[in-house]
């Protein structure tokens, strides 16, 4: 081999032995930071409506219907509001308190309505089906929902549902009946908004219920039955 050919080729070994130093040996710094949120969860209170008659309470949260979103229809079976063996002395009323038994506030509005609402002769009970006159309709028994301050009933702070005069129900009129108020309808307390029910908190009511017809005697062996469901949303 010539001089000039070795020559050549110790020149290609030390171009690629340099190559080879300047691309192992280097060092390049490579920066990186990093932080890290521990510990997330996504969790949810509780919002349980509890009815009270008397003695007897009723929990929304022991009912297997009580779905979102509410239709006013499910929930508990609370007990019997009314249960008047007569239609013949002029309004009812039962007394009725509503508790916030969750942990969440019920920031929109509270709702009621009246379903299933009928009219039918009462032969079950005086085994006959004897009747006078054309049947009432259920738009003939007027409602007013009076919010009282505390559960002794007697004070009265706000007509919840109905016309209020000076934080009483005024007489119940034909404005608010058991056939128009079949459908969720909020109800109102103290500067006619919108009442709501904080957690741990108790609202207490009277409902008045007032047959209105032309003649008593059309009242004679009639049954009026109907539902009141009692609505929360936070």
């Amino acid at each position: 081999m010539s001089k000039k050919r070795i020559k050549q080729y110790l020149m290609l070994l030390t171009v690629v032995g340099l190559v080879s130093i300047a691309s192992g040996s280097g060092t390049f710094a490579s920066f990186s930071a990093d932080v890290t949120n521990p510990g997330n969860t996504f969790a949810s209170g509780t919002l349980f409506l509890h009815n009270t008659t008397g003695a007897t309470t009723c929990t929304s949260e022991s009912g297997a219907l009580n779905v979102n979103p509410g239709t006013g229809v499910g929930g508990d079976a609370c007990a019997v509001l009314f249960n008047a063996s007569s239609l013949q002395g002029g309004a009812v009323t039962a007394d009725l308190a509503l508790n916030n038994a969750g942990t969440v506030n019920a920031a929109t509005d509270m709702k009621f309505d009246v379903s299933s609402c009928s009219v039918s002769d009462n032969s079950a009970v005086t085994l006959t089906t004897t009747v006078f006159g054309s049947a009432p309709t259920c738009g003939n028994f007027y409602i007013t929902i009076q919010e009282t301050t505390d559960g002794t009933f007697g004070t009265p702070l706000y007509c919840a549902f109905g016309t209020d005069v000076a934080g009483t129900c005024a007489a119940p009129t034909n404005a608010h009946t058991l056939a128009n108020t079949n459908s969720l309808t909020a109800l109102k307390t103290t500067g006619a908004v919108n009442a709501t029910l904080n957690a741990a908190a108790t609202r207490f009511y009277v409902v008045t219920i007032l047959p209105s017809v032309t003649n008593d005697n059309t009242l004679q062996n009639r049954k009026v039955a109907f539902a009141l469901s009692w609505h929360l949303d936070q």
